[in-house]
């Protein structure tokens, strides 16, 4: 997932296509880098979430995260795939 800060129009990569493993493998260390405390603190305690549940909801917080401080997202990805999703800033009003 690829974000765009609408201010400078600088492009920032949030997640790489191994995004959960790194996730599940170094829990609150992984959030900590990015600067995400709030997740980092939660995934401390709760040791990683029980060891599913911060992983498997990864790039909803990290979305949320960045969409919370101003960015938007610029280019979805699929992991392992290349396909595009859709997303609210991508989308054509065709009609």
């Amino acid at each position: 997932m690829i974000v765009e800060h609408p201010a400078s129009g600088t492009h920032k990569t949030a997640l790489g296509p191994l995004h959960r493993l790194w996730a599940f493998l170094f829990g609150f260390l992984y959030y900590a880098v990015k600067g995400m405390w709030g997740p980092a603190v939660l995934s401390f305690f709760t040791a990683n979430g029980l060891f599913v549940i911060f992983p498997l909801w990864n790039r909803a917080i990290i979305r949320g995260h960045y969409e919370k401080a101003g960015w938007r997202v610029y280019e979805d990805v699929v992991a392992f795939s290349g396909r595009r999703q859709p997303s609210d800033t991508n989308q054509k009003n065709d009609t």
